[in-house]
């Protein structure tokens, strides 16, 4: 069975299993990986998985569990007739090697063509809880300066988080590529204080750049991508 994950929360990154089972990614922001088997992955903000299974007989909870808060999601998978497993019931996976989506790694024909950058800008992600505020490159959007970036010309952006959350990376447009690996992807989960530089060839026009927690964004956790034709 093939199933796809779409994490349409505001404000929650999960990490999902399905009881009894093992999984293998197959796609990620609907570009394909080199299958990765798994028991358990995390799920950002915005993020879509591919995996395919295959099912055992009987009844398994698939959970997802809101990272760093108490609550739970869970959902019935049924094969065959037996009793349905708690509400409650604990799960072997979590407990196991938690696959990060920045680990895998891209299909055969799916990386950008083999360049050097042209042009690089750097882009820093600030904030804090207390106040409440949330910025890039040192201000909100529309007080912050545009990043610029020309068509035809492969750009590379430095990212760092310099806060002490984490923070789901999204760009609008055309998707990028995590410069080690090559791997595709149009939102990219970046841990406390982690850096990653990501590549593109840029689409003449005007592209939002943003947190995908919801919350952070509207705070001003946005940038402008301005590609001239």
């Amino acid at each position: 069975m093939r199933i796809r994950f779409i994490n349409a929360a505001s404000d929650t990154v999960y990490t999902v299993a399905l009881g009894g089972h093992r999984l293998s990614v197959t796609h990620t922001d609907g570009h394909a990986v080199r299958p990765k088997e798994t028991g358990a992955f995390y799920i950002g903000m915005g993020e879509r998985y591919d995996v395919t299974v295959t099912l055992g007989d009987g009844a398994f909870p698939l959970v997802a569990l809101p990272f760093g808060k108490d609550g739970r999601a869970q959902a019935l998978v049924r094969t065959a007739a037996g009793q349905a497993p708690s509400s409650e019931v604990k799960l072997p996976e979590f407990d196991a090697d938690i696959l990060i989506g920045s680990q895998l790694l891209p299909a055969e024909g799916t990386t950008l063509p083999a360049a050097e950058p042209d042009d690089e800008v750097h882009l820093h992600l600030t904030g804090q809880m207390a106040p409440y505020r949330w910025e890039m490159n040192g201000a909100p959007y529309g007080k912050n300066k545009p990043l610029e970036a020309t068509e035809g010309r492969r750009l590379r952006i430095n990212v760092m988080n310099m806060s002490m959350m984490s923070h789901p990376l999204h760009l609008h447009g055309p998707a990028f590529a995590l410069a080690d690996s090559g791997l595709r992807k149009d939102t990219l989960m970046l841990a406390p204080m982690d850096t990653k530089q990501i590549d593109l060839d840029p689409v003449a026009g005007d592209w939002m750049v943003h947190c995908h927690n919801i919350y952070h964004a509207e705070s001003g956790m946005m940038i402008l991508l301005s590609v001239a034709g």
